[in-house]
């Protein structure tokens, strides 16, 4: 290993010459926290003061707090509702100009920009935001906790939980996420088909569920292929917290009336919210969950388990038509005795849809249309 930098006042050794590639290979990011971007209004990010950020080898800029907007977005001039954004850090390679920051749709650099004079240092989410106080209690116009007509103060604007840097993300990707606390992070859709064997957090789109054959292990399979895994009910209680409970016979709040006949698609109910920005938590499908239990009943099933008793199932109900292999049996005292939670209401639900609902009936085996998930992911 050759030293790095020496201490050479006469500038003879070249060891010694501070140039920007021996600066970001010290270090290519300091920042004065991991959180250096944040939402500051239903539009616009701030970044903080005193950042350090090397793009490519050419410069190294130290940030000044900056207010980013639509004004910034390389292409249109305003967000849109369900889409995720990315912010980048670009260096005109003129060195009288200072850095510029760009807001683009496009993951890898924006337009107008290409890989060596951009660098993607954080994004966002723009969809719907529940109006609350400073402790996350949803509250009315006049600004009174779960105060009359608490239910509609959502409008649109930056995701607050949302936005991520290179500090303050998800293992996985982060796009449609937002974060819980406490170090995870959750989808704020229902989980749909992303095309590739995986899942994805998306507005306006039919939530994957029994109607495409999945069950609880398909869709840990798919979870982990996207580099999630399931919440559990703690974790549903707490992102789900906020939204409002359904209604008989109105889909004002969530898409739960009992007159329903299918699962629609993501987010086409204003009001269904949360605190932290989750969609459609109550009502549109149940959401499978991590935890699992045991049923209270003794069932007996002739094709499965006809005695009461400890044993091997007579025919393994782990393996189904979708399953391409085989994946063992299960060793139980009841038929059906295993079941996987299931939270938050259908589509027809009603009244009995809401931000703590749980169906402990299910098995993980169990395909229904009105079952789909939502992933969760810890912190990088």
């Amino acid at each position: 290993m050759s030293r790095l930098l020496v201490d050479d006042v006469t500038k003879t050794d070249r060891r010694a010459l501070l140039n920007v590639n021996k600066m970001a290979t010290i270090s290519d990011i300091v920042v004065p926290k991991n959180e250096y971007l944040y939402a500051s209004g239903a539009n616009e990010l701030t970044l903080l003061d005193g950042c350090v950020i090397a793009v490519g080898g050419a410069g190294i800029f130290a940030t000044e707090a900056t207010v980013i907007t639509a004004g910034n977005l390389d292409v249109g001039s305003a967000f849109e509702v369900g889409k995720d954004y990315y912010v980048y850090i670009c260096d005109t390679r003129v060195d009288a100009q200072n850095e510029r920051y760009v807001v683009s749709l496009n993951s890898t650099y924006p337009a107008g920009w290409n890989a060596s004079d951009s660098r993607k240092i954080g994004g966002f989410h723009y969809g719907r935001v529940r109006k609350v106080d400073g402790n996350l209690q949803p509250v009315n116009s006049s600004g009174a906790i779960f105060g009359t007509g608490w239910e509609s103060a959502v409008s649109n604007g930056i995701v607050p939980r949302s936005v991520w840097t290179l500090g303050h993300r998800p293992k996985c990707n982060p796009e449609g996420m937002v974060y819980l606390g406490g170090g995870t992070w959750i989808d704020i859709y229902l989980n749909s088909d992303d095309g590739a064997y995986g899942l994805k957090s998306e507005y306006g789109c039919a939530p994957m569920t029994g109607t495409e054959g999945m069950n609880w292990y398909t869709f840990t399979e798919r979870l982990a292929k996207s580099g999630k895994r399931m919440p559990d009910y703690s974790d549903f209680c707490a992102y789900a917290f906020g939204s409002p409970a359904g209604l008989d016979n109105a889909n004002t709040n969530a898409w739960t009336a009992t007159t329903n006949t299918g699962r629609g698609v993501t987010g086409s109910v204003v009001n269904a919210v949360s605190a932290v920005g989750c969609v459609d938590a109550v009502g549109r499908v149940w959401e499978w969950l991590n935890d699992l239990i045991t049923r209270a009943e003794h069932a007996t099933n002739t094709e499965y388990h006809p005695t009461v008793a400890w044993g091997w199932d007579k025919k393994s109900p782990l393996r189904d038509n979708a399953t391409k292999y085989d994946v063992g049996n299960i060793y139980q005292y009841y038929a059906y005795s295993l079941t996987a939670l299931l939270a938050g209401g259908g589509w027809s639900n009603g009244a009995n849809a809401g931000a703590r609902a749980v169906n402990c009936y299910p098995y993980p085996w169990f395909v229904d249309t009105s079952v789909g998930a939502r992933g969760a992911c810890d912190s990088l």
